[in-house]
């Protein structure tokens, strides 16, 4: 939404808010003007349905006052409210930065309705420091009352001639302690959903897309009285941005914040235009419902939503859809083959294999330079594939090694560098691993830049060349979605400078280019989730799920759209417990079981169990590629927690709930008979299990009592189980073990 775009269309009924409004107003619940209750003279009230904003001058400038559930009766903003926006200007001669926000530094700063019902602009202009002279900041808002929604669209306007747009921060709320059932979800890894912010100093965010800040919205709530507030960017470009989620305990606020790097950052008259639309929307429930807003949006309007089928994400090819688990080692294939086949023949079933070390040179080390392979390479493709093996070589979508021909500096210099990504004096963004070059020196790797022809044409020869020549069923092309973008400034490679969208828009024209030459049997996957890479993978490995306290908010929002696989299995004295909880983990999750060597599905204290976490989601493939999550059932009894090194970076406990829920639903509308529902339970400790399952029949579609229920197991075998409409099904898991419970509409005579 741009309705700022179109404002002069409307005459508009200024008040002025430094004189002070004389005319206090608020909307009702169809958006139009009408009488309210006496409210300051200063004061403005929006009303969005059963969300209130009060919004105040300021000596010089406006800001949020309170925003409200009126139905819950509750006070979502915090005490010390923080501004709106703030904008951050730099000095093209000086390189001297000056900050302006919408509270202060403003001689004109008007509210008015802009001839639409429950349609609002706010315009700060006229900055009292005079070295900002011609710059003017524009926010539209509409209210949007059946979804309890504010909708904003913001604008910086520069025609100032020396300073130049640097970041914009927008929106930013402070959120009220909510009390112990407070919780906030940051959109990190899979999804986190933390407890007892409001007490301790905390923050943690980064920058967007990248698999660490991988969605574009935040959310604080209490789940138990189902109010609180989601706040999101509905920025269809997946343009670069800041997200963070921050604790200020000594004012019992966490603090909500999205900051832009503009395009064209810092260059005379740079300006900014919102893409997209913020959202700030009451939530009631947690962080399944905040999930379900934005996947409601992303099916609508992201661009990299891709097209589903009855078959669900149809242009990826079906065995990679039903994938039940993957392996990973690397090397020659004499070493590496016939450990694979020895795995595939234990499971008995389609197996993917990520192949790492199939180049001769040193791994993260003469990128890109991949070929020859090592010897006996396309052969052991050959071989793998016949035995039911997918095998999946590793390369890097990203790097450029600086000295790429051993010690020496060979087509960098004449041929990549300038390519690269630089920063502001021009030099190349420079990455550093744990490789070594022959010298002993660290190997030193230039990010490319994505909107390149020369990186966009490298990548694209290799993955060919990997498909024609050596016939893989797949490649992996590493970093894509896991790493952030570079805040490049080479005007030679015709982007926006800095900020923008341009960083995505180079790997969708990278991604397109290969998918449309690629044969339709063969697929891509990379690193980590960022999100707006979907539509051009039909995988993402998601290695890094590996903290406490995730939640499955990507699979809720983009279960069946792409298919996610793989977590580091690692070792240490509590292995085995920490790969049972991984392995459940995934099963709940949705992805496809794996990522771990060979030997592991061998070891006694948890191979059986990865076994039947594999077998199990065979068995049920068809949730996971053609249908998406549903709200996961819920353990009401007293639940035993269990707490293992997981060794993601040295020392990493992690603590989980010993017996692990989730809940995957497929529906065809047009066939009643499709709407089925599945239930998955895994029991990850050594003791079994026995307690009541809480879940609404009706969020599935099914009319309770009209429903049958059928248990399955990771052997195949089905059991009819008796759920009542009148109390809560009773659970019963043995230990180290794993469960399904199907439901689907009864049977009509």
């Amino acid at each position: 939404m741009h309705t700022r775009k179109r404002i002069h269309r409307f005459v508009r009924l200024g008040v002025c808010l430094a004189s002070a409004i004389g005319w206090p107003f608020v909307t009702g619940s169809a958006g139009i003007a009408q009488a309210a209750e006496p409210a300051p003279s200063d004061q403005v009230v929006v009303v969005a349905g059963q969300l209130h904003m009060a919004l105040g001058k300021t000596e010089q400038g406006l800001r949020v006052l309170s925003l409200t559930d009126t139905a819950a009766s509750r006070q979502l903003l915090a005490d010390e409210a923080l501004p709106l926006f703030t904008a951050t200007f730099r000095d093209t001669q000086t390189k001297e930065m000056l900050t302006v926000d919408a509270d202060s530094g403003w001689q004109q700063v008007e509210a008015s309705p802009i001839g639409e019902p429950g349609r609002y602009a706010l315009t700060f202009g006229m900055p009292l420091d005079d070295r900002l002279k011609g710059i003017r900041v524009e926010i539209d808002i509409a209210a949007l009352s059946e979804e309890n929604a504010l909708s904003w669209d913001l604008r910086v306007d520069n025609r100032n001639a020396r300073w130049g747009l640097w970041r914009v921060a927008f929106p930013v709320v402070s959120v009220r302690d909510l009390g112990a059932d407070g919780r906030v979800f940051l959109p990190m890894l899979s999804g986190l959903e933390l407890a007892g912010l409001w007490s301790k100093t905390y923050k943690r965010g980064g920058t967007y897309p990248s698999g660490w800040i991988c969605m574009q919205y935040l959310a604080a709530y209490d789940k138990t009285a189902r109010t609180g507030l989601y706040v999101g960017v509905h920025d269809p470009w997946g343009s670069t941005k800041d997200i963070f989620g921050e604790s200020r305990p000594d004012h019992q606020a966490v603090i909500l914040r999205f900051e832009h790097p503009v395009a064209n950052m810092g260059r005379a008259g740079a300006g900014f235009n919102l893409p997209g639309e913020a959202r700030w929307q009451l939530l009631r429930g947690d962080w399944f419902d905040a999930a379900q807003i934005y996947r409601a949006w992303v099916r609508r309007r992201a661009l990299w939503w891709p097209p589903l089928g009855h078959e669900g994400r149809e242009d990826t090819p079906l065995w990679m859809r039903q994938l039940p688990a993957w392996v990973m080692t690397g090397g020659a294939a004499s070493d590496c083959v016939p450990r694979v086949k020895s795995f595939a023949q234990a499971l008995d079933l389609p197996v993917g294999f990520h192949w790492y070390n199939w180049h001769q040179i040193p791994f993260d080390n003469d990128y890109p330079h991949y070929f020859p392979a090592k010897e006996g390479f396309a052969q052991g493709v050959a071989d793998l594939k016949a035995a039911g093996v997918h095998p999946m070589p590793y390369i890097n979508g990203r790097l450029w090694d600086t000295h790429d021909k051993g010690a020496a500096n060979w087509q960098f210099a004449n041929t990549a560098l300038a390519s690269a990504t630089k920063d502001e004096q021009g030099e190349p963004y420079i990455e550093t691993y744990n490789s070594k070059e022959t010298d002993g020196n660290s190997v030193k790797l230039a990010a490319m830049c994505p909107a390149t022809p020369l990186w966009q044409e490298k990548v694209r020869e290799i993955v060919l060349r990997l498909f024609g020549e050596c016939g893989v069923s797949g490649v992996y092309i590493d970093q894509v979605a896991a790493a952030s973008p570079r805040l490049c400034f080479d005007a030679a490679h015709g982007h926006d400078l800095g900020g923008g969208h341009w960083w995505t828009a180079g790997y969708w024209a990278m991604l397109t280019a290969i998918r449309r030459a690629k044969p339709a049997d063969r697929m891509l996957t990379t690193e980590c989730n960022a999100e707006p890479y979907i539509k051009w993978f039909d995988g993402y490995l998601t290695w890094h799920w590996q903290n406490q306290d995730m939640v499955p908010a990507f699979p809720a929002v983009y279960g069946g759209a792409i298919q996610m696989f793989g977590r580091a299995y690692r070792g240490g004295p509590s292995q085995d417990l920490a790969g049972r909880m991984k392995a459940g983990q995934q099963l709940v999750f949705g992805e496809q079981i794996g990522w771990f060597g060979p030997e592991l599905i061998e070891r006694p204290e948890s191979g059986g169990f990865l076994r039947d976490c594999i077998r199990l989601r065979w068995r049920l493939k068809e949730y996971f590629y053609k249908g998406q999550m549903a709200r996961p059932p819920r353990l009401t009894g007293p639940i035993p927690t269990v707490t293992a090194d997981w060794q993601w970076h040295g020392e990493w406990p992690v603590t989980t709930d010993a017996v692990m829920t989730g809940a995957w639903r497929m529906v065809n509308w047009r066939e009643v008979k499709e709407n089925r529902t599945v239930l998955l339970f895994a029991n990850v400790s050594d003791e079994g299990y026995c307690g009541p399952v809480q879940f609404d029949p009706s969020e599935y579609g099914l009319a309770n009592p009209s429903f049958t229920a059928v248990a399955i197991g990771a052997d195949g075998t089905k059991t009819p189980i008796t759920i009542r409409p009148d109390e809560r099904p009773t659970l019963t898991i043995a230990p180290r073990s794993v469960l399904a419970w199907e439901l689907a509409p009864a049977q009509s005579n």
